[in-house]
């Protein structure tokens, strides 16, 4: 079963940082929204599928089938 991490978002002065609300997680990334550029400082549950949004940014597992 595929668990599914909802990502929550703060104004930080390298970007959008984005955190997993799972306390157990810890993912964290920084999204600049000028550029498109994404940094995972800490990756948490690698398993997980995390996803979330604000402004015009919005992150969400990739979708991946046949060409």
């Amino acid at each position: 079963m595929t668990t599914f991490h909802q990502l929550t978002c703060a104004v930080s002065p390298g970007g959008l940082l984005f955190t997993c609300e799972d306390d157990e997680c810890g993912r964290r990334l920084i999204v600049d929204p000028a550029g498109g550029g994404l940094v995972v400082i800490d990756h948490g549950d690698r398993a997980a599928l995390h996803r979330g949004s604000v402004g015009g940014v919005r992150l969400s597992p990739a979708r991946v089938g046949p060409a």
